[in-house]
């Protein structure tokens, strides 16, 4: 903590002097940069346009990684489960898009602005629609708690914003072609690209994991699927062995499945009475076909 004051405390150090000075670094006014930058940094809120931009950065990451999975019926098939969950959310009205990366792995993804990945490793271990549901309604909470801006947000602040780093971007704006709004959206997403890549390799934190799961049950119960099917993911996975490879993203990611389970538990106490949908057979004849 006293470290992180401290940064900040660099930071604001650096903001004040090239302000008062006048600080130009090959022709650049570095104060009026890093007065931008700390401006968009520090803002306690993002509003639609930076969270969609943001959720695209974010997106290409992903997809950087693993391609598009190429069976349109499949990537239909996720779509319809993951955007009737959405409904059910507390953001319906975003502009959800769900996927299936090709990929070995058992794994799924958010991105900001409704970005849904699941992988084709992961489909493959499934039983149910329900069970697929699980997955995506764990990736929606992720989305509506805005636990990626956040996350987003605490390494920003972490990074001390260096002058350097603004003579970058303005670099890189003066010598584009684009329009001014677009070059400052622009030089907000190049900003995030390393925290993107960050992200994904380490992991939200681990109360945002356990809050999905938990969330995900009850938008699993609005949208009528066996909440219990949570329960059967986690069982799953705990089942494989955890040093197969096609866990080490999951793993390096999320608490273990043990532990999610136990964080859970008193949460199906609401649903002992409550019957939702399966869908095994329409779930097997669609991506086991």
């Amino acid at each position: 903590m006293i470290k992180k004051h401290f940064l900040i405390i660099i930071c604001a150090f650096l903001v004040v002097s090239c302000n008062a000075t006048g600080v130009k670094i090959a022709g650049v006014d570095v104060g009026a940069l890093v007065n931008q930058g700390v401006t968009v940094y520090e803002s306690q809120s993002f509003d639609e346009n930076k969270e969609q931009q943001l959720g695209e950065n974010l997106a290409s990451v992903l997809v950087s990684v693993a391609p598009i999975h190429q069976d349109k019926q499949i990537n239909q098939y996720v779509n319809k489960v993951g955007r009737h969950l959405a409904n059910h959310s507390s953001r319906p009205t975003l502009n959800w898009q769900f996927a299936v990366l090709d990929s070995d792995d058992i794994n799924a993804f958010a991105a900001p602005a409704g970005f849904v990945f699941i992988t084709s490793g992961a489909l493959l271990q499934l039983d149910s629609e329900a069970e697929l549901a699980a997955m995506l309604a764990h990736e929606i909470i992720h989305i509506t708690k805005q636990h990626h801006v956040e996350k987003i947000k605490e390494l920003s602040l972490q990074s001390a914003l260096t002058e350097v780093a603004f003579v970058s971007a303005e670099a890189y704006q003066t010598h584009s072609g684009a329009s001014r709004s677009s070059r400052n959206l622009t030089q907000w997403a190049r900003a995030l690209s390393s925290m993107a890549t960050e992200l994904y390799s380490k992991g939200l934190d681990r109360d945002d994991e356990i809050e999905a799961d938990i969330e995900a049950i009850y938008l699993m119960s609005k949208a009528g699927y066996d909440v219990f099917a949570m329960a059967s993911v986690l069982q799953r996975i705990a089942s494989i062995t955890p040093t197969d490879s096609v866990l080490a993203s999951l793993y390096s990611t999320h608490p273990k499945p043990s532990e999610r389970l136990e964080k859970i538990a008193a949460t199906f106490d609401a649903f002992e009475a409550f019957k939702g949908q399966n869908l095994q057979v329409r779930y097997q004849n669609t991506i086991f076909k």
